[in-house]
């Protein structure tokens, strides 16, 4: 069903692109991100990497391009957006990038109600996520996988130290903390 490839699409574009939520859901006629704001490197039938421009408040509303590349596993943005856009095959780049099939745009309150419905049926306790769970997470992962914080703060767009705050540290971590200091005090 196209409505799951569009969710699936959504969620894996906000993690791997560090987006606040309001940065892909529709909320106004305003506010979106728009068909004609994504464009694939060097092509849509063999991307490589995905651009998509988006609104930032900055004082001169110049905006962002925000790039990302394929990740070359099963989990890839730009893979999943590729075949969700050739799958739905837009005939209006004005309209919003993501679209319900009886054609209602994706909000934040649809995202987030069908997030906390796919998080029941796996079994996660749906009030410990919310859709800035992908920033959330998507820093996390990346302190994870060592990439260094300038970096970090590039792909999050954060011009302070605030993306510390957004990357959780594993139970695993923290439990393991007593055992290291005793082993100090205790060589």
């Amino acid at each position: 069903e196209l409505d799951t490839v569009m969710l699936w699409v959504a969620f894996t574009l906000a993690f791997f692109g560090f987006l606040r939520v309001s940065k892909f859901t529709y909320s106004s006629t305003k506010t979106f991100l728009a068909v004609k704001n994504v464009a694939f490197n060097p092509t849509i039938k063999n991307p490589e990497s995905l651009h998509i421009r988006i609104k930032q408040s900055d004082p001169f509303r110049q905006g962002t391009t925000l790039a990302i590349a394929k990740s070359h596993w099963s989990v890839c943005a730009v893979i999943a957006l590729r075949e969700y856009l050739l799958q739905r095959n837009p005939t209006n780049t004005d309209e919003p990038l993501f679209m319900l099939q009886n054609g209602e745009p994706l909000t934040r309150t649809i995202l987030s109600a069908n997030l906390r419905e796919l998080l029941n049926i796996l079994g996660y306790i749906e009030n410990e996520y919310a859709p800035h769970s992908f920033r959330i997470g998507a820093a996390t992962t990346a302190a994870a996988a060592n990439l260094p914080p300038w970096l970090i703060k590039t792909l999050g767009r954060w011009r302070s130290d605030c993306y510390e705050l957004y990357i959780r540290t594993p139970g695993t971590i923290i439990n393991s903390v007593p055992q290291k200091l005793a082993s100090v005090l205790n060589p």
